[in-house]
């Protein structure tokens, strides 16, 4: 009883204000599956937060700040990830007699290898969301999270040792 008493005022901002968040989503990260995902993440919050969000004096503006926020960290994590994939290829530089620069996986063969490698590169080369690299392997989005993180913070590690 006590889930429905937020429940239906949540979902019927999600039905009213999913058009237009979409299109704006859309708009700023130019990826359909990425501006669905936006959504879907501050809609999370916004149950998270429930009393927050129906305390708030405008609830629909809290949703809009909470899309913002999130797709500001999606485009910086994104941003920070493809940085730290082409730090990694300038620091190895073009393999030995060759003009050309060398794919991150010949680069990297040591640690490209690792699962969380190739899902880091799909977030961050691929432009794949999170919710697609955790379906196709089988996991859910917080664990897919999760991995992410870590093997930023390996990569991370591996080019401050070199």
């Amino acid at each position: 009883m006590e889930g429905q008493a937020w429940e239906a005022p949540v979902e019927q901002m999600y039905k009213e204000m999913y058009p237009a968040l979409y299109v704006y989503a859309l708009r700023i990260l130019e990826d359909a599956a990425l501006a669905e995902e936006a959504i879907q993440e501050a809609f999370c919050i916004a149950c998270a937060k429930r009393e927050q969000v129906l305390a708030s004096a405008n609830p629909q503006g809290w949703i809009m700040c909470t899309l913002k926020h999130v797709m500001r960290n999606m485009i910086r994590s994104r941003s920070r990830l493809r940085a730290l994939l082409q730090a990694l290829e300038e620091r190895a530089g073009p393999p030995a007699g060759t003009e050309e620069l060398a794919s991150v996986d010949v680069l990297f063969g040591d640690v490209s290898d690792s699962e969380d490698f190739r899902l880091l590169k799909r977030i961050a080369l691929d432009r794949c969301t999170v919710l697609e690299v955790a379906e196709d392997l089988g996991i859910s989005v917080e664990s897919c999270k999760k991995r992410v993180q870590r093997a930023r913070k390996r990569l991370q590690g591996k080019m401050t040792m070199e």
